[in-house]
């Protein structure tokens, strides 16, 4: 029979669902819990890059997403119907040198699949209401599915509840960073478009960019900040059906502390930026992973000083990028309405760019 958890996953996204498979991996049980009554049907991400892949090779879970998805070599660079530069990813040094194409839902799908193998169990409609602290751990507070609070003591809580994050709140930890008010849009959209459906392709434009990606079959994330983005597709591109649709802003923060009085914050409660770059269910596989070794270890304290500095630096350079293809000052839509021009800087950018987006730098 095993003994009551000691550690309480707060959320079942990628990030929370990949604390737990890691801690079952070194002999732990954490319980994980999640206020929504299943996973979600939308997909954020859509990317699983190299270093994922990895992180995931001891559980068996690389192959089957192998099976699974879909692998994208290239990336296009466009201005019009122009071909400005093609960033080919398997000009890295990897076992894995593409970035997997597999819609988030379909990742999370098969890790609460292979918790269930665990014996792990995600409560779903589980919410996280409260925490105060004693001398060796947490009283938290948890409202059951019936509507029932019950209290119980953790040695640790993990906040994987993303960037409204309850747990980051109640713990008092800020976050550093700032807001776009400029709107971007998203589509999951059915397309007939006359671009290499294997391969990724970004709009440039003056005003902005636009980022279109196939998930599978005919369907197509397309987005960016331009405005009525589907009226600037590429040349002879048939719309069919929208599956789904959304507006966001962007959000640059990160956590002032990542661990605090035994309560961590991984994935969306520790960082938010833009999508630019495919590095954010990543990074929260990546948190979650460093986590479990920490915690394997006994030195949990140094979490934040290990990992900040480089949750930092990617978020500056992912703003970098979002700025290069969407910003709006004069000078960022001068150099894309001239980008063509720049065409001889590409081959110098463009390796720093593939490993940073497979992320494999350090």
């Amino acid at each position: 029979m095993n003994a009551e958890p000691e550690i309480l996953i707060v959320g079942a996204g990628p990030s929370g669902l990949a604390a737990a498979l890691f801690l079952s991996q070194e002999g732990l049980h954490p319980r994980i819990i999640e206020k929504n009554d299943g996973l979600s049907l939308h997909s954020k991400a859509l990317g699983v890059n190299p270093r994922t892949l990895l992180l995931l090779e001891q559980s068996g879970l690389t192959k089957r997403f192998l099976d699974n998805g879909r692998k994208m070599e290239k990336i296009n660079f466009w201005k019009g119907n122009q071909l400005v530069f093609q960033n080919d990813l398997t000009k890295v040094r990897h076992k894995y040198q593409f970035m997997l194409i597999q819609p988030q839902m379909e990742s999370e799908r098969m890790l609460l699949e292979e918790l269930v193998n665990r014996k792990v169990e995600v409560e779903f409609g589980t919410a996280f209401q409260s925490i105060s602290h004693s001398n060796d751990h947490l009283n938290t507070v948890i409202s059951t599915p019936r509507g029932y609070s019950v209290e119980h003591p953790y040695r640790l809580v993990v906040g994987a509840d993303g960037a409204r994050s309850k747990v980051r709140e109640l713990s008092g930890i800020k976050t550093s960073g700032f807001r776009y008010e400029e709107e971007w849009e998203l589509y999951d959209i059915q397309l007939d478009v006359p671009r290499q459906a294997n391969e990724g392709h970004v709009v440039i434009m003056e005003e902005g960019g636009i980022v279109m990606i196939r998930l599978k079959e005919d369907i197509w994330r397309v987005a960016g900040n331009i405005k009525e983005l589907l009226n600037h597709l590429p040349k002879n591109t048939k719309v069919g059906k929208i599956v789904w649709q959304s507006t966001f802003k962007i959000s640059h923060r990160v956590a002032v502390e990542l661990f605090r009085d035994k309560v961590l914050l991984i994935g969306d409660a520790a960082h938010l930026h833009s999508p630019v770059g495919a590095r954010g269910m990543n990074l929260g596989i990546e948190d979650a992973y460093i986590i479990s070794q920490l915690i394997k270890e006994d030195s949990i304290n140094t979490y934040t000083s290990i990992r900040q500095d480089y949750l930092m630096r990617t978020v500056r350079r992912i703003n970098a990028m979002t700025q290069g293809l969407g910003g709006s000052n004069f000078l960022l839509r001068k150099v894309r309405a001239n980008i063509t021009f720049l065409k001889p800087l590409f081959p110098l950018a463009m390796p720093i760019a593939r490993k940073f987006i497979l992320g494999l730098n350090k």
